[in-house]
C-alpha cells in the first residue's frame, strides 16, 4: 500500500485523472489490502464487545434481575419474576424503530459518564403493575394507554427499584451517580443519542402472575467503554503471588455478587428404611418410628450437603432451629 503522505493527489494529478476517466483511458489498478488494516463491520448489527465481556455481563446482570424481582415482589405485595433475555448491540436508529409507539420510558443521565442511558418498559405491563398494587389481579392488558399522574408514580416507585439494583451492580467496580433525568410514554421523544451510535441493550423479560413483559436497560458503548474495561479485568483470575491484593479484589466482588442468593437449607430429623410395600400402605394417621428423640441434636443439610448439627427450638410462634457444631467437629450425634 502506498506511503500515506504520498496518498494525497495534487490538483494537476486530480485534473488528469478526470479528463483520462471521461475519455476511456483510466486504468483501474485493483490493490489487495494489507492485512489487520480492513475489518468486518455490520451496521445493522455493529459488534463491539468482546464475547468474554458480553459472558461476564451476563452473570452480573442475572443477579440483578434476581434482586430486582425480591424488591419489585416487596413493593407490589405480589410475585414479579424477572429473568435476563439477551444482551445485544444495535444502533440506537434501529433500537427506536423496533420501539413500540406507546412505551414507558425514563431517560438516565449516567453521570459521573458522559450520555445519556434509558430504561424502558411496556406500557401493558406497567397498567398491569398498577392493578395488581390497587389489590386487583394485574391481568395482562387489551387497552393499551398512558398513565395517569397517580399511576405513573407507583411505576416511578418501580422504576427507582430497577434504576438501584443497576447502580449496585457496578458499584463493586466503578462509583455512578445515575439518575432519572426525563420521563415520557411516547417512543418519538426519545432521544438519547445519534442514530449511528451504538447502544448496549439489555433485555429482561418480567412476569407478573397474570401478565407478563419486557424491561430494556439501553446505555451508549461509547459511555461504557472505561467502564467495561475495568469491569472485565476486575473479573479475571489472577495467581501471581505479587497480585494478592487484585485476589482479595477480585474476591471481595465475587461475595458481594453472591451474598444475596437464597440457599435451601432443611432440618432432617432422622433417617430410616422402608419397604415400597409398607410406603404404598402407608396412610394418613400411621406414625413411623425413628430411633433419634426429639431433644437430640438433628443434622442440618444445606443444599443437598450435611453441614451443621442443631436443636429443634421456638422463636416467638414460630419453629427454629439452632446450631450447635459443625457437622465435622462433631463426634457424638
Amino acid at each position: 500500500m502506498a506511503d500515506a503522505n504520498n496518498a494525497i493527489l495534487s490538483s494537476d494529478e486530480v485534473e488528469r485523472l478526470l479528463t483520462s476517466f471521461h475519455d476511456g483511458q483510466l486504468e483501474v489498478e485493483q490493490v489487495e489490502a494489507e492485512e489487520g488494516l480492513v475489518k468486518y463491520y455490520d451496521f445493522k448489527r455493529p459488534n463491539t464487545i468482546s464475547r468474554e465481556k458480553k459472558r461476564l455481563l451476563f452473570k452480573l446482570y442475572e443477579t440483578t434481575a434476581y434482586h430486582m424481582s425480591r424488591d419489585i415482589s416487596n413493593y407490589l405485595r405480589a410475585s414479579v419474576k424477572i429473568g435476563l433475555d439477551s444482551i445485544d448491540e444495535l444502533s440506537f436508529g434501529i433500537f427506536k424503530n423496533t420501539c413500540p409507539e406507546l412505551l414507558y420510558i425514563n431517560s438516565v443521565r449516567l453521570k459521573p459518564m458522559h450520555g445519556f442511558g434509558c430504561i424502558t418498559l411496556d406500557l401493558g405491563l406497567c397498567i398491569s403493575m398498577v392493578e395488581k398494587a390497587y389489590g386487583g389481579t394485574g391481568k395482562s392488558q387489551t387497552e393499551i394507554k398512558k398513565l395517569t399522574d397517580i399511576e405513573s408514580t407507583i411505576i416511578g416507585t418501580v422504576v427507582s427499584i430497577i434504576l438501584d439494583k443497576l447502580k449496585s451492580a457496578w458499584d463493586p467496580f466503578v462509583t455512578v451517580e445515575w439518575r432519572i433525568s426525563e420521563t415520557s410514554m411516547e417512543s418519538r421523544y426519545l432521544n438519547i443519542a445519534s442514530d449511528a451510535e451504538v447502544l448496549l441493550v439489555v433485555s429482561f423479560n418480567v412476569n407478573l402472575e397474570y401478565s407478563f413483559g419486557e424491561l430494556k436497560f439501553c446505555v451508549p458503548v461509547s459511555s461504557m467503554d472505561y467502564t467495561l474495561e475495568r469491569f472485565a479485568n476486575s473479573s479475571k483470575p489472577h495467581s501471581s503471588p505479587q497480585e494478592n491484593g487484585i485476589i482479595k479484589e477480585n474476591r471481595a466482588l465475587l461475595d458481594n455478587l453472591v451474598k444475596d442468593l437464597n440457599m435451601v437449607v432443611t432440618g432432617v430429623l432422622d433417617e430410616t428404611n422402608i419397604s415400597v410395600e409398607e410406603l404404598i400402605s402407608l396412610k394418613e394417621g400411621d406414625i413411623m418410628k425413628l430411633e433419634r428423640k426429639v431433644t437430640d441434636n438433628m443434622k442440618i443439610v444445606v443444599e443437598g450437603k450435611d453441614k451443621f448439627y442443631g436443636k429443634l427450638g421456638l422463636i416467638g410462634s414460630k419453629k427454629a432451629i439452632q446450631i450447635t457444631s459443625p457437622i465435622n467437629n462433631l463426634t457424638n450425634k
